[in-house]
């Protein structure tokens, strides 16, 4: 059969199935739906105001910038920048402070799989040092990176002088100076005289680097100070690409084009879990990039392509539990290579708390791994391409995104919404509702928020490391700093508490269950209170064996809690409620009666008998764990 022919007869078959609008779909959904209801309710909406729907069609995905959907490697590269395949490079994270240890655990690293190597310096740059590295790891098989505070020109030339002293020709090597002045700036670590003298570094470092290494990145723009202080996706992609762009913009001031500044810039992502508007933001991105940057001019359409570094966050991982930390940062490793990076660094489940060792760094460097050679997630160009949900997703992220971006060049650029606080107070806007959110427990941190491990004991694991404090040159002003955090800290900070009491006094801060019946209501809400507690590190003595009020009261005063909660049915309440109350307070008047559930029937009249509290799913858990653990201790403790 001919192509004519076959393409003829599968035109025929398709032709067997009538064409199904929108419209009837919806009307099949709403009769499928548990409870009865329309479409509309269930559409839910993001944390950027985009909504989101049960099922979209071929129409609603066309691209949003060309109007047509484009190839893998095509302008503007939303479905990536290459042609072949979807292949990325595996990073491992290692602190440089002797080059010998830093050398052996490259190479572990390297021998366990890793293709790249992101040095992370804590002493001085010096020849020997990198002449050390490089003595022993081939830059040509190994990318050999370096994440900078200071001297991009210095570090950059004494890697190249490096390499061609082993006789390596330099113009080959591919890699990164991961240097960020703007950042550092927003970090509160420089000021905006560093800034400028900063800018001149990264010029001297382009133009050097364009000759000897021109594959080499000269500087980075790196999302995560954005995304680790609670900005939301529109907003880390909006304000990455502001800062870029008022990159070129200085840049260009200093006699450096268009083509060499973007060509040596990497853009370092930051990777949560919100799976599909993960993998749509490097999709939107790379088009939103291409597009800003065709806007100054370049005379190579090839540096409209953006250079994409994922890192997967450190907002949403915990302490405690920390080895659903590996769920997490696999599900973010995932999305970044489905959306198309270049390469992509694991941080080790347990970075938060100690230093990462052999086990933590080889499941962290599997991951990848997995999803390399075992999902073969790399052998397919664009996995994403084709998911009407995707690609509706990308749109409008790109759409919110550019529309942000354009309200701060409005305000004069990236530069001046730093200086005014546009940008710091945007972020922590979103930052303050995300932390109301986990601490209502309307969005979940598996084992920090929700389900706690009560018998976990983390203080003896805690590694306290001092603050990096950097020096100011003189009196130039700072832009208001944002600091990076983690979502979880605040409940953190109330278990270690919690651990710290037990361990002065040899008795953790108690709460006890008062069960008024054996009903499954009553089961339920004192499951329910034993997780409430449990997130702030409580001792939860569970009164099940002594059901009802006179032996429950009983056996709740003879622990001495902080608090009784009594957990039962609407029914025990109406009934028994106010009589356990008054008898608990009777007994011990400084214990807490903390009713289970809202009791919207009998709250006034509970009340009135002397309840305290009333716990249900819209309490604000984190605000009522402090006031309750309050009077027990005055010690700060920082996780």
């Amino acid at each position: 059969m001919s192509k004519t022919e076959k393409k003829h007869a599968q035109t025929l078959l398709f032709d067997d199935f009538p064409s199904i609008s929108k419209e009837s779909w919806k009307k099949e959904v709403e009769k499928k739906i548990a409870k009865p209801g329309s479409y509309e309710d269930l559409i839910w909406t993001t944390e950027d105001g985009i909504a989101v729907e049960p099922f979209y069609t071929e129409e609603e995905a066309r691209d949003f910038f060309t109007g047509k959907n484009p190839l893998p490697g095509e302008f503007p590269f939303v479905r990536g920048t290459g042609k072949k395949n979807n292949s990325w490079i595996l990073t491992e994270e290692i602190k440089l402070i002797a080059p010998k240890d830093a050398t052996r655990d490259a190479l572990a690293a390297i021998k366990g799989g890793a293709d790249s190597i992101t040095f992370i310096p804590e002493t001085e740059m010096k020849p020997e040092v990198i002449e050390a590295l490089v003595k022993d790891i081939d830059p040509l098989q190994t990318s050999l990176n370096f994440a900078l505070r200071a001297d991009p020109e210095k570090v950059s030339e004494l890697f190249i002088s490096a390499c061609s002293k082993k006789g390596i020709d330099t113009r080959e090597i591919d890699g990164a100076v991961f240097f960020d002045p703007l950042s550092q700036m927003l970090a509160g670590g420089s000021s905006v005289t560093a800034l400028e003298k900063n800018l001149e570094k990264i010029a001297e470092t382009i133009g050097y680097l364009s000759d000897a290494a021109p594959g080499y990145a000269a500087f980075s723009v790196k999302s995560s100070t954005f995304k680790n202080s609670g900005a939301t996706i529109t907003q880390e992609l909006a304000f990455t690409i502001a800062a870029a762009a008022e990159y070129l913009v200085m840049l260009r001031q200093r006699g450096v084009d268009a083509d060499r500044a973007c060509r040596h810039l990497v853009f370092s992502f930051s990777t949560g879990s919100s799976y599909f508007a993960e993998i749509a933001k490097l999709r939107a991105a790379r088009a939103l990039w291409a597009n800003i940057a065709q806007q100054f001019s370049p005379d190579f359409l090839e540096s409209t392509k953006m250079r994409i570094h994922c890192r997967t966050t450190t907002f949403n991982k915990t302490i405690y539990d920390s080895h659903v930390n590996i769920l997490r940062t696999a599900l973010e490793a995932m999305a970044s290579v489905i959306g198309g990076t270049s390469s992509l660094t694991v941080e080790p489940f347990d970075a938060h708390y100690s230093e990462p060792d052999e086990l933590s760094r080889r499941v962290a460097r599997n991951i990848q791994l997995l999803i390399k050679n075992e999902s073969h997630l790399g052998a397919v160009i664009d996995p994403g391409g084709g998911s009407y949900h995707i690609e509706k997703l990308t749109q409008s992220i790109s759409q919110k995104s550019l529309e942000l971006f354009q309200e701060i060049e409005k305000k004069g650029g990236y530069l001046e919404c730093l200086k005014s606080g546009f940008i710091q107070k945007t972020i922590e806007d979103s930052r303050k509702k995300t932390l109301l959110d986990i601490s209502r427990r309307e969005k979940t941190l598996i084992g920090t928020n929700e389900f706690p491990n009560l018998l976990e004991k983390m203080s003896v694991h805690i590694r306290k490391a001092p603050p990096i404090e950097e020096k100011m040159n003189g009196s130039a002003p700072k832009v208001a700093p944002l600091a990076e955090s983690r979502a979880a800290q605040g409940f953190e900070r109330i278990r270690l508490l919690s651990e710290k009491h037990t361990e002065k006094t040899s008795e953790a801060p108690k709460v006890f269950l008062l069960h008024l019946s054996d009903s499954p209501q009553t089961v339920a809400r004192s499951v329910f209170s034993m997780n409430f507690f449990g997130c702030g590190g409580f001792a939860v003595v569970d009164g099940a064996e002594n059901p009802g009020v006179d032996e429950g009261v009983a056996a709740a005063l003879r622990e001495s809690p902080l608090a009784v909660v009594i957990c039962g049915s609407d029914k025990d309440y109406e009934q028994l409620g106010e009589e356990t109350i008054r008898k608990i307070k009777s007994g011990k008047v400084e214990i807490k009666a903390v009713v289970s559930g809202d009791g919207q029937s009998t709250r006034e009249k509970l009340a009135q008998a002397g309840a305290d509290d009333f716990i249900h799913a819209g309490s604000d858990v984190l605000d009522m764990l402090e006031r309750y653990q309050e009077p027990l201790l005055s010690d700060e403790v920082e996780p």
